[in-house]
């Protein structure tokens, strides 16, 4: 089963703009901490809602492979409509989905990887007799979420449900610890929450150039839930022209066609991954878990008895 993740970093309500005073912290980093943990927990799919200052953050987060789910109205609504967005886009491909706040970035990846080995319909975290974020939803509850009109928020949708909820006891402060809310966040999140190195492999298959790799995965995926290539663009955070251009690059360097297409139309025509890219995307995520996971032991070999403290 896919489990994937959406990121709440529209602004307020949604906490990207909780940043903006700090001196030595700013959003877009620490939502990059958020992926990192979700991408080394296994979580492959990874939404993030955008708003507040959009084109910034979406431009500082283009290169890791998510998709951006723009929230043009963001300052009339509210946290539950964030998570319907994101909810409602991944529901498709992924079976369970994580959902957090951008202004709650400090969880560790063991925090989500302990989450994840419990299979009940939603699972929260708590740390101290206090529930915290990311929250783990089933993808089925999602019409449910989305058609509820109370006003307690994702808590209300989630009680409504009538969905069993399990909480998992974590020893992780980062879990509650939230940017809007700590007035020394940012002391927090440099000295007792500081980011682990870990050593990161981009993997690119080459031929004559290189013609597969990241930024041409995040379109595919786009591709195979909007069936759209156009908008697969949009929501991958790169132009039109650039992403058929990654298409054309990898169907000359393959020979044989990936994406399968009816043009015409006001947005381009409709598209498809074909059998042969479908299969070339898991084999190629495959590699990119493995090789990762081969690093992380490398690192752990060489750095670890280096004596280098870090």
């Amino acid at each position: 089963m896919r489990i994937g993740a959406v990121i709440a970093a529209a602004g307020r309500p949604g906490g990207f703009s909780s940043y903006d005073r700090m001196e030595y912290i700013e959003g877009s980093s620490m939502v990059r901490r958020m992926i990192g943990n979700f991408r080394r927990a296994g979580v492959e799919d990874i939404a993030v809602v955008t708003g507040y200052r959009a084109e910034e953050t979406e431009k500082s987060l283009m290169k890791l492979g998510v998709a951006f789910l723009r929230a043009d109205d963001y300052e009339e609504k509210q946290m539950l409509d964030f998570a319907v967005q994101g909810l409602s886009y991944l529901s498709n491909t992924c079976g369970r989905i994580f959902f957090c706040p951008s202004d709650v970035p400090l969880f560790s990846e063991k925090t989500i990887r302990k989450m994840m080995e419990d299979d009940s319909p939603v699972v929260i975290p708590v740390c101290g007799g206090r529930k915290g974020h990311p929250v783990l939803i089933d993808a089925g509850l999602t019409e449910h979420i989305a058609a509820y009109t109370g006003e307690r928020g994702l808590k209300g949708a989630l009680d409504d449900s009538g969905a069993k909820a399990a909480f998992v006891q974590v020893d992780d402060r980062g879990v509650l610890t939230a940017a809007g809310k700590d007035p020394c966040f940012e002391e927090t999140a440099q000295y007792e929450f500081p980011a682990r190195i870990y050593p990161r492999v981009k993997v690119q298959l080459v031929r004559n150039v290189p013609f597969f790799g990241p930024g041409m995965m995040v379109v595919l995926k786009q591709i195979q839930i909007l069936g759209n290539v156009r908008e697969a663009c949009e929501k991958a955070g790169m132009s039109y022209s650039k992403g058929w251009s990654l298409i054309r690059t990898a169907e000359k360097e393959l020979g044989w066609v990936i994406v399968e297409r009816s043009p015409g139309g006001k947005y381009g025509g409709t598209a498809h991954v074909s059998e042969k890219g479908q299969m070339l995307m898991e084999c190629y995520e495959k590699m990119e878990r493995e090789i990762a996971e081969e690093a992380e032991k490398k690192y752990r070999e060489i750095l670890g008895k280096s004596g280098l403290k870090l």
